[in-house]
């Protein structure tokens, strides 16, 4: 992997991770709000961060592998 690249997937994987803690503080705020008042609606509401967390962990994932793999 080329220095260029190399920078490259750092920045990827450090907007990834930033991305993943606005996820986890969009479920916490779900938690908090809409939780005790309505339990459905919190799990509907909660699939779309949890979807984007799952993506983003597979993403974080390839750049791992990506940058071991140099």
């Amino acid at each position: 992997m080329s220095e260029s690249n190399m920078n490259n997937a750092i920045e990827r994987l450090s907007q990834s991770f930033e991305m993943l803690g606005l996820m986890v503080q969009a479920l916490q705020h779900l938690r908090i709000e809409v939780l005790p008042k309505n339990g459905r609606m919190f799990a509907l509401m909660a699939e779309g961060p949890l979807e984007e967390m799952r993506r983003l962990q597979a993403d974080i994932q390839d750049l791992m592998d990506q940058i071991a793999h140099q």
